[in-house]
């Protein structure tokens, strides 16, 4: 650590502990745990929203039934790499579920064509290997994880579907176009099959270095490019600019505004010098490899983040960490993405 000048501009310079086995990251786990909810838990693609920070998975959404609602954390809580699960999930009976008149050959054939026709699944190799009481299960390859995320979403879509098994193989961590993923979509460009966990990060970065949005505990999930913000802040006014910022993400079709505002949220101004901020954000990164080579500094409660990391979920735990210090007003995040 070193005084840069008088007016208590401290750098550190940040090293990797090469002994720390590095976690899943985020994204990885929030992609991990829909795909064990959606064919393990029975839980329907559109019903229940997903979000992770920092291990730590929160579910939010409506389930038919308490049981519902039990066997959908147990099976978060299982996912590897998961820390520990919160549990927003409110039981509302549904009561709009509609019987299809569809037969088994009729369910098969829809979603064979929705898994045809989808562009983004042109690189993976899945098929219905069968359907049994609307029970469908899929079969194949998936170039990503995000891939498999997709072809089950898609599947779970069509009329006439009970749940969907699957037997597809992934490579079990994020690849390609998923370690950098950068929000690049928009409604006339179609979007990859890794736009949705891209918009989901770039969204976060968004709040995350945001003034008005004093918060990193808002969950944030994306579908089709459509944005849901989930969980609590402390008043309408940051209820409202969060929903503007994530709007202003390139690649977000819609924000679905969740938010509930709760004044016992509000926290308590810390005014904490620049040195001690410093310090504590040393500490609080020292067991984070992902901040090799990124050096910060502290002005006025301002974190300034500068360097290389080597994928946007890097970028995003660096900037939620240095959010998270006690005193930090604020996070100019400059870190640029290592070229592969």
């Amino acid at each position: 650590m070193r005084l840069v000048n008088p007016r208590v501009v401290v750098v550190v310079s940040l090293l990797a502990a090469s002994s720390v086995l590095a976690a899943p990251p985020d994204g990885l786990l929030t992609a991990r745990t829909k795909l064990s909810l959606w064919t393990t838990a029975g839980v329907r693609s559109g019903a229940v929203h997903v979000d992770t920070t920092d291990g730590v998975v929160t579910l939010y959404g409506k389930v038919p039934t308490s049981e519902h609602g039990a066997l959908a954390e147990k099976t978060a809580r299982a996912v590897g790499g998961v820390r520990s699960v919160t549990n927003r999930l409110q039981v509302v009976a549904d009561t709009k579920l509609k019987e299809t008149t569809r037969t088994d050959g009729e369910t098969r054939a829809a979603v064979e064509k929705a898994l045809s026709s989808d562009e983004r699944l042109e690189q993976s190799s899945i098929q219905v290997k069968s359907v049994d009481k609307g029970v469908v299960l899929l079969t194949g390859k998936a170039r990503t994880v995000s891939d498999h995320l997709r072809a089950i979403m898609l599947a779970d879509r069509v009329a006439g579907v009970a749940r969907v098994a699957t037997e597809v193989t992934d490579p079990g961590e994020f690849v390609g176009d998923e370690t950098t993923a950068t929000p690049n979509g928009s409604a006339t460009v179609a979007r990859s099959s890794a736009q949705d966990l891209a918009t989901t990060t770039g969204v976060k970065l968004r709040l995350w270095t945001a003034t008005e949005v004093p918060s990193t505990e808002i969950g944030v999930d994306t579908n089709d490019g459509h944005v849901t913000l989930f969980g609590i802040v402390p008043t309408a006014a940051v209820k409202a600019s969060a929903g503007a910022e994530a709007a202003k993400v390139n690649g977000v079709l819609h924000v679905d505004n969740l938010l509930e505002v709760v004044s016992t949220a509000q926290k308590a101004k810390v005014d904490a010098k620049d040195t001690d901020i410093s310090k504590d954000l040393a500490l609080a990164l020292k067991d984070h490899p992902e901040a090799s080579g990124v050096t910060t500094s502290v002005k006025n409660g301002v974190v300034q983040l500068t360097g290389t990391v080597d994928s946007s979920w890097d970028e995003l735990t660096l900037v939620r960490v240095a959010r998270s210090v006690r005193g930090v007003r604020a996070v100019e995040d400059q870190l640029r993405i290592a070229p592969r």
